[in-house]
C-alpha cells in the first residue's frame, strides 16, 4: 500500500502540488481595469482576455483568435463586439463570432467559451469549475447596504502560495499565537454547523459550499514595562478597548468573510477574494473595513491600529506562503482537527471542477 492509499483509507485529505482549483468565484480584477479597451489575463494558468460588451457586462474568455492565433487582448471593441486587430473578426458578449469581414458563412467553431462573471464589490467576478455556477457570489452587507457604517481600505497581495494555502490560513488558529503573538489564555475555537452562528458575515452561502469557524478567547494584559513589544502588540489587536476577543470566519472554497468583536462589539469585517493566476502564482484581494464609532479622532485612532496589524499580519504571512513546499505529506496533531476538515471540504470542490486539458483555443 503507497502513503497516499494509507492516507486515503485513514480517511486524511490529499496535499497535492500544482494549482489545485476548487469550483468556485474568483477575483479576476479590480472593475476600475476594465474600461474600453480589452485587457489581457492569466487565470487558472489559461490566457484569457476581459472587455465590456456593449451594455457595459464584463466578458472573460481564451484570448487568442480560432482563426490565426492572433490575440484579441490588441482588439478594440466596437459596437459592443470585440474585434480581432488582425483580421477583425468580431465576437459577441456570449462569446459567437458575429461577423467575418468577406465571409456570409461563420464557421460554428470560430465560438469562443465565456466564463460567468459578476461586477460587485469593486471587482470582477469569475467563476471556474462548470459551464454554469453551482452557487450564487455570496454577499456582502457591510458593502452594500451598510457601506456607511464602515470606513476602509482595498487590499491585494500578490504570493506564490497556493489557493487553499490562502484560504486555510484564517481555519489554522495556532499560527495566531505563535506567528502573529496573539496571546489569549484561554482560547476555544470551534467548526461551526450552523450558519445562524455566522449571520454577522452576511447572508447564507449555499449550504455544501459553506464553512465557517470562529476563535474566541481572553487576551493577556501585558505591563508594558515588563514586555513593551508584547503590550503594543495587545494594544494594536484590541484597541485597548477590552480583553475578549472573537474572530468569526465563513466563506466558499474561493473567498472568505470576516468579522472581529472586542467584549462582544464588533469592530472591523474582511472580505477576501483570491485571484488564481497560475501554478504558485496567486493573489488575495478585498477590502478591510473599521466599524466607526459616534466620534471621528477615535475612528481615526481605530483605523490606524486596524491598519497597522492588519497589514502587519499579512506581511509576516506571505514570505510563509512563498517558501512553503507542497505535494508532499502533512503530520497532523491536535490542533489541526480542523484543518483537516477543511481541507477534505475545500478538495470535494476541487473534485466538481470541470477542468480538461487546456483546448488549442486556450493555448498562446
Amino acid at each position: 500500500m503507497t502513503p497516499g492509499d494509507e492516507r486515503a483509507r485513514n480517511g486524511l485529505p490529499p496535499n497535492p502540488d500544482g494549482i489545485n482549483l476548487a469550483a468556485s468565484w474568483y477575483i479576476a480584477l479590480p472593475a476600475k481595469d476594465l474600461r474600453s479597451k480589452p485587457q489581457a489575463l492569466e487565470l487558472f494558468g489559461l490566457p484569457l482576455v476581459a472587455w465590456r460588451d456593449a451594455a457595459g457586462r464584463p466578458v472573460i474568455m481564451p484570448r487568442h483568435c480560432p482563426h490565426m492565433g492572433a490575440s484579441l487582448a490588441l482588439g478594440k471593441v466596437t459596437g459592443g463586439h470585440l474585434q480581432c486587430p488582425f483580421h477583425h473578426w468580431r465576437f459577441d458578449g456570449s462569446g459567437a463570432c458575429v461577423g467575418i469581414p468577406g465571409v456570409e458563412r461563420i464557421p460554428t467553431t470560430a465560438h469562443r467559451t465565456t466564463y460567468p462573471t459578476v461586477e460587485r464589490y469593486g471587482f470582477i467576478w469569475v467563476w471556474y469549475g462548470s459551464a454554469e455556477p453551482m452557487f450564487a457570489l455570496p454577499g456582502f452587507p457591510a458593502l452594500e447596504a451598510d457601506r456607511e457604517e464602515y470606513v476602509g481600505y482595498r487590499f491585494t497581495d500578490d504570493s506564490a502560495g497556493t489557493v487553499r494555502q490562502l484560504l486555510e490560513n484564517a481555519i489554522d488558529y495556532f499560527h495566531f499565537m505563535k506567528l502573529h503573538g496573539l496571546s489569549m489564555d484561554p482560547v476555544r475555537f470551534e467548526v461551526l454547523h450552523d450558519q445562524g452562528a455566522a449571520r454577522d458575515n452576511g447572508p447564507a452561502i449555499a449550504d455544501d459550499a459553506w464553512f465557517g469557524v470562529k476563535v474566541d478567547g481572553t487576551l493577556k494584559t501585558w505591563r508594558p514595562w515588563r514586555n513593551p513589544a508584547q503590550w503594543v502588540y495587545s494594544v494594536v489587536t484590541s484597541f485597548g478597548a477590552g480583553t475578549q476577543f472573537t474572530l468569526l470566519v465563513d466563506g466558499w472554497p474561493g473567498g472568505q468573510r470576516f468579522t472581529t468583536y472586542i467584549d462582544g462589539q464588533e469592530v472591523s469585517k474582511v472580505l477576501l477574494g483570491i485571484t488564481p493566476t497560475a501554478d504558485r502564482r496567486t493573489a488575495q484581494q478585498g477590502w478591510a473595513l473599521l466599524k466607526k464609532t459616534h466620534k471621528h479622532y477615535k475612528t481615526l485612532l481605530y483605523f490606524l491600529l486596524f491598519y497597522a496589524q492588519s497589514r502587519g499580519g499579512t506581511m509576516q504571512d506571505i514570505p510563509i506562503y512563498n517558501t512553503t513546499a507542497t505535494g508532499r505529506d502533512s503530520v497532523y496533531v491536535t490542533y489541526d482537527s480542523a484543518l483537516v476538515k477543511y481541507r477534505r471540504y475545500y478538495q470535494a470542490w476541487v473534485d466538481r471542477a470541470d477542468a480538461p486539458e487546456p483546448r488549442s483555443e486556450e493555448l498562446s
